[in-house]
């Protein structure tokens, strides 16, 4: 019976021992996620989720400093961002594992296995400037990191730079002696060359950029001032590429009913010219010259124009984008009080005597609604009355005018609400 018992004792040792060995690791509840991105490049993988829950990432895998990771727990939402270094290579690659918190518990909640590809070389296009002139270069990058300049600073200035379209950095350059330099472009912060490009300051010729050969300007008969109208107006100096620094640059029109213009300065980028706006409708040639300093002007080029006719619709827009702030900018009002707000659209955008616009009141219809009449109430003559406080701020007012050619312009805002007695200047 002994000897049973000692077996016994022996046998379940054994299992217990071989269930420990046996057991298998433990493994994650959830599978990664692959992720690949480039070097320099950020990848966004912000999440919603409710208020009162957390979130916490750990990275494994990342002793060499692959990626950056910016997490955060902000409102409903989990800002989580991932920042590229390095390449990652075949054998190591990062894991960042997402946890919701619950207490002093945490559960996997997310995880994503990082690939980072190398960074490339951008192609860059030459540069060809007159000496003494300015004019605006783009260059392309596509990463997160600012671009560094080197070149040769006795031929040709950088002015500082900005970004544009994205990424991409543009920069004002001015050629200061004949020469050739070449313009090294590196990421700040790196040894990567992210291009290079030649700039060749030297006396080129003159003539009207491709994009300007044909030329439409637009044309509405109640604009009478129409280098106020979008489109209605162009300075040639914008027109022309190769511009010189002692130059003024003027047009001969074969149709001269069409068009007509005013002498306008020089600026950084933009030589002494002329501002070209329309008059009528139709087609003609202009003939482009240049008059360097003391010497004769001579043709340097043609351009081919149409006037064409735009809605009337095109007037009310282009009078109201000269005014910043708009109708409704601090327009206060208590209850009580009226509001001419059809008046104040005729005066300000339809009828403006500042660009020349104008319509009869047959040649324009004004209707106007308001999402709540209990605070803000508008009558069928554009009126507008205040009858009651408006606590939450929810008033707005939408108008909308038709003119005789059917095209439409509309607009709309809140009036700001005040007892008399609190209301600001």
């Amino acid at each position: 019976m002994k000897n049973f018992k000692k077996v016994t004792g022996i046998v379940l040792s054994l299992i217990i021992v071989l269930s420990v060995v046996i057991a298998p690791a433990s493994v994650s509840a959830i599978s990664a996620v692959q992720k690949t991105m480039v070097q320099y490049k950020e990848l966004n993988l912000t999440f919603d989720k409710n208020e009162e829950d957390n979130y916490e990432c750990v990275v494994t895998g990342n002793s060499k400093g692959y990626i950056k990771v910016d997490a955060n727990n902000e409102g409903d939402y989990y800002w989580f961002t991932v920042k590229s270094e390095k390449p990652t290579t075949k054998t190591e690659k990062p894991v960042i594992t997402i946890y919701k918190l619950d207490g002093e518990n945490k559960t996997e909640y997310k995880k994503y296995q990082i690939t980072v590809t190398a960074a490339k070389k951008v192609k860059m296009s030459n540069v060809k400037i007159n000496k003494g002139t300015c004019k605006e270069i783009t260059i392309k990058n596509p990463y997160e990191k600012e671009p560094k300049l080197s070149y040769n600073k006795k031929i040709v200035k950088f002015y500082q730079g900005y970004y544009s379209d994205g990424k991409n950095y543009t920069y004002k350059i001015k050629g200061l002696k004949k020469g050739t330099s070449t313009v090294k472009v590196k990421l700040k912060g790196t040894t990567m060359l992210l291009g290079s490009f030649k700039i060749t300051v030297g006396d080129f010729k003159a003539k009207v950029k491709s994009k300007y050969k044909k030329l439409t300007l637009n044309y509405n008969s109640h604009m009478k001032k129409s280098y106020y109208l979008e489109g209605g107006s162009i300075n040639l100096g914008e027109c022309i590429k190769n511009f010189h620094a002692n130059s003024t640059y003027t047009f001969k029109a074969k149709n001269k009913k069409l068009i007509s213009s005013f002498s306008e300065k020089k600026s950084a980028l933009v030589p002494k010219s002329v501002l070209i706006y329309s008059k009528k409708t139709g087609k003609t040639t202009l003939t482009v010259y240049e008059k360097r300093g003391k010497a004769k002007k001579k043709k340097i080029d043609t351009i081919k124009l149409t006037v064409k006719k735009v809605k009337d619709a095109e007037v009310y827009r282009s009078n109201r984008e000269l005014d910043n702030d708009g109708i409704f900018y601090e327009l206060f009002i208590s209850p009580g009080e009226r509001f001419g707000l059809k008046s104040v659209v005729e005066r300000r955008y339809i009828n403006l005597e500042w660009t020349g616009s104008h319509f009869d009141e047959d040649e324009y219809t004004f209707t106007a609604t308001s999402n709540h009449p209990e605070i803000i109430s508008v009558d069928e003559n554009g009126i507008c009355t205040c009858n009651a406080l408006d606590n939450e701020g929810v008033n707005y007012v939408d108008y909308t005018v038709t003119f005789k050619d059917g095209s439409k312009a509309t607009g709309g805002g809140s009036f700001d609400v005040w007892p008399e007695e609190e209301r600001p200047d």
